[in-house]
């Protein structure tokens, strides 16, 4: 079975996190500047098999898009691009 990665996509930072193969317990994994992001998410797939990514939603207290949410739509028109043959959920 192959694991699911979950980014916490930040303007400077991003925090990665994923599934054991089983998907059964989810882990940090690490953090990278935003900028070397797809650079290393390539490495990662060329070593582990992942069979969805999940992009976090940032919400403010009211439950609405925080500002950081203008710079997601972006990105996962980008991830979708670069990965197509990779599940991308929100």
């Amino acid at each position: 079975m192959a694991r699911i990665l979950a980014i916490d996509y930040g303007s400077k930072r991003v925090g990665l996190a994923v599934t054991d193969p089983l998907q059964i317990i989810a882990s940090g994994l690490t953090t990278v500047h935003s900028k070397d992001l797809i650079a290393y998410l390539e490495e990662y797939l060329k070593k582990e098999q992942v069979e969805c990514i999940v992009v976090g939603e940032p919400k403010t207290l009211q439950n609405e898009a925080s500002d950081s949410a203008r710079f997601i739509d972006p990105f996962v028109t980008h991830l979708t691009r670069k990965f197509p043959h990779i599940k991308i959920a929100r």
